[in-house]
Order: structure tokens, then C-alpha cells, then sequence
């Protein structure tokens, strides 16, 4: 009798689990199947620009007002993103549009969006990075003392007359500079340029530490020469950008990859465009097959 009532028991108990697995199916199932819609739908075809524009309006036509907006806004940004290797200005637009049917060729609302996010987020990071790397070297360059800069010319050369002081604890055998040049009342900026100066080419030994030093020599560069104002006009200030030791060699670069005005700015604008255009939600997507 116990033992028939423990048997019945359990096949009650094995009929329930199998019930439950069969509801769970029910509302599971629908769900997967949602989710899975969400992730087809049509997708771009970017084998030319009229089949592009084509299936991009029509892969607009699958979502709603909001999401239309922001795919917009990111059909915009992948213009400004893709902008920053185009070389020359000539055809550059129809460049940028290249690239940019070319990488969505394929990809349906869902991976357009995801795109966006990944690419902006790697290029915010990488200026980011560089701006970090920029700011540590020229921290560490600040120990290479520039105590005073003269310009002038002689015999129609621009020439540069630096006193340098080494405080670091490295023998240095070539300095990069960056050097600003302005009208003394006015400050107004003239030119901005890159030189260098090899000491051990040209002084026979390196810059030790606590060392300093005088060097007068000429600014080679086509900016340079170009200068026409009279040297007693202008005010020269100068930047340690790069200290090398041993033969192109960097100790600290602040030069070679450095965070420019043009990258500050880029960086400001694609932080400013990845706060505009919100995550895209895949539950807000509309599909229209």
C-alpha cells in the first residue's frame, strides 16, 4: 500500500515537471522568436551608392520615429568618423562614402547600430590614449630647461640661439623642439614649426645631466626661411618636444605621436556625438518583413 501510494507519488510528481517544461515553453518560445526577429530584418546592400541609399531607406522604413533620428545622426557621425584618413580634399566626401558602404554592406539595423557604438568608442579611446602619452612625456620633458630662445637672421638664414639646461638624470644626444613665433607688441602668432638640434652630430659629446649649454644654429625648414619680418619684431618661444640618447632612440617623445589641436578637437566632437546618439534599443525596432 506505501509502497503503490510513493509510486504515484512520483509519477505525479514526473507528470507535473514534464507540465511545467511545456508551459515554459510557451512563454520562452514566443520570446526567442522576438528576439530573433529583432536580429534580421533587411540589411544593406553597398555594392553601389544607388542600392545603398535604396536599402537604407528601406531599413529606415523598418523602425519608428525615434530610432529613425538616431540612425541619421549615426549615418552622419560614421561621415565624420571615416573623415579623419581621408589624405587630399579632392573626392573626399565620395571617399568617406565608400568606406562607409563598404564596412555596413550586409549588416541590418540591429549591427549598424552596434557598429556605431563600437568604432566611436575605439576612436574616443585611442585619442584618449594618445593625449595620455602626449601629457606624460611632456611632463617628464619639462626637466629640459629652455632658459632662454633669440631670433634672428644672418646672411638671410632664420637662426636660433638656445641656452638649455639638462636636468634630468639622462645624457641626451639629440633635442626636438617646437617653436612659436610672434610679433613682440601684438603677440600675434607668425608660425609654428618643428627643428632639432643633434648634439652629439655636432658638439662631439652628449648633454649631461645638470649641464648646460648654448647653441646658435640655423632653422632649415621652408617655414622658416620664409620669415620676412625684421628679427627685432618678433618674439621666438620654444617647447622640448622629444630628448633622444643613443641614435634615434627616444628617452621621453612627446613628438613623434603626439596629441595635436587637431586631435583635442576631434576628440571633444566624437565625445559630443556618442552622448547625441543614445544606445539604440533592439525591443523599440520594428519589424516589417
Amino acid at each position: 500500500m506505501i509502497k503503490h501510494k510513493k509510486q504515484n507519488t512520483y509519477k505525479s510528481f514526473i507528470q507535473t515537471r514534464i507540465a511545467w517544461s511545456e508551459v515554459k515553453k510557451l512563454f520562452i518560445l514566443p520570446i526567442i522568436l522576438v528576439l530573433v526577429a529583432c536580429q534580421t530584418g533587411p540589411t544593406v546592400d553597398g555594392s553601389d551608392e544607388k542600392s545603398f541609399d535604396t536599402s537604407m531607406a528601406t531599413i529606415k522604413g523598418t523602425l519608428d520615429k525615434k530610432d529613425h533620428e538616431k540612425l541619421e545622426k549615426i549615418m552622419k557621425g560614421f561621415e565624420y568618423l571615416y573623415s579623419d584618413n581621408i589624405i587630399s580634399a579632392l573626392n573626399a566626401s565620395a571617399a568617406i562614402k565608400n568606406r562607409i558602404r563598404t564596412r555596413l554592406d550586409g549588416m541590418n539595423a540591429t549591427e549598424i547600430f552596434e557598429e556605431w557604438n563600437d568604432r566611436v568608442d575605439k576612436a574616443i579611446r585611442k585619442l584618449e590614449e594618445k593625449k595620455n602619452n602626449t601629457e606624460t612625456a611632456m611632463e617628464n620633458l619639462k626637466d629640459v630647461f629652455i632658459r632662454r630662445a633669440e631670433f634672428y637672421r644672418q646672411r638671410g638664414q632664420s637662426v636660433v640661439k638656445l641656452t638649455v639646461e639638462n636636468k634630468t638624470e639622462h645624457a641626451i644626444g639629440k633635442v626636438y623642439f617646437r617653436g612659436t613665433l610672434r610679433r613682440r607688441e601684438t603677440r600675434k602668432w607668425i608660425l609654428e614649426d618643428d627643428f632639432n638640434y643633434n648634439i652629439r652630430h655636432t658638439e662631439g659629446k652628449d648633454l649631461q645631466p645638470d649641464e648646460k649649454a648654448v647653441w646658435n644654429f640655423a632653422l632649415l625648414s621652408p617655414a622658416w626661411k620664409k620669415v620676412s619680418q625684421k628679427a627685432e619684431e618678433l618674439y621666438l618661444s620654444v617647447t622640448v618636444t622629444r630628448i633622444d640618447g643613443a641614435p634615434e632612440t627616444p628617452i621621453y617623445d612627446a613628438f613623434t605621436d603626439r596629441f595635436t589641436r587637431k586631435d583635442s578637437r576631434r576628440l571633444k566632437e566624437l565625445i559630443s556625438l556618442k552622448k547625441l546618439i543614445n544606445t539604440f534599443k533592439n525591443d523599440e525596432t520594428k519589424n516589417q518583413n
